[in-house]
C-alpha cells in the first residue's frame, strides 16, 4: 500500500491531463481503492482528467463500489476497465456512469455480477457504447432486460 500512496500522493498534486491510469494487476484490494479514492477525491486533490482508468484484477468487492463510484463522478473517465474483480452491487456505479454519462466503455467481465445488478446495468445502458460483462452470473431473463436497456 505505500507505493499506492506514493502514487496516490503524486496524482493528487499533479496539474496534468492524463489519457491512461492503469493499475492493472496490482491487487490493490478495496484498502487500495480507499487509499485511491482519498487522493483523487480528497479535499486537496487537485480536479483530475483520466480518459481510461483500468483496475483489472484488484481482488476489488462490493465493498468498492460506493468508493468506484464517487471516483467515476470525481474523474469522468471516458473508459472504466474492471474486469477480473469479484465486484457486486452496481448501484453506486450505476449511479455515478448515468449522472456523468463520460464513461463509454465499461468492462467488468468475470466479476460477481448477478440477476440482481440487472437494473443498474440496464440503468447504464443510454450512456455506454460497450459493455462487457461476460462471465457473470446473469440469467437469460436479466440479459434480454439489459439489452432493453
Amino acid at each position: 500500500p505505500h507505493q499506492l500512496v506514493s502514487l496516490g500522493f503524486f496524482l493528487s498534486r499533479s496539474q496534468r491531463k492524463w489519457e491512461e491510469l492503469n493499475l492493472q494487476d496490482c491487487h490493490i484490494g478495496d484498502d487500495g481503492v480507499n487509499i485511491l479514492h482519498q487522493c483523487l477525491c480528497g479535499d486537496k486533490a487537485n480536479k483530475k482528467e483520466i480518459t481510461k482508468l483500468d483496475l483489472c484484477n484488484n481482488n476489488l468487492t462490493g465493498a468498492s463500489s460506493h468508493l468506484i463510484g464517487d471516483i467515476i463522478s470525481h474523474l469522468q473517465p471516458h473508459a472504466l476497465v474492471l474486469d477480473d474483480n469479484k465486484i457486486t452491487n452496481l448501484k453506486n456505479i450505476s449511479t455515478a456512469v448515468t449522472a456523468t454519462c463520460t464513461v463509454k466503455v465499461l468492462h467488468m467481465n468475470n466479476n460477481n455480477i448477478t440477476s440482481h445488478d440487472a437494473v443498474a446495468i440496464s440503468d447504464m445502458m443510454s450512456c455506454l457504447e460497450e459493455l462487457n460483462i461476460t462471465n457473470n452470473k446473469i440469467g437469460d431473463h436479466e440479459a434480454e432486460l439489459i439489452s432493453k436497456g
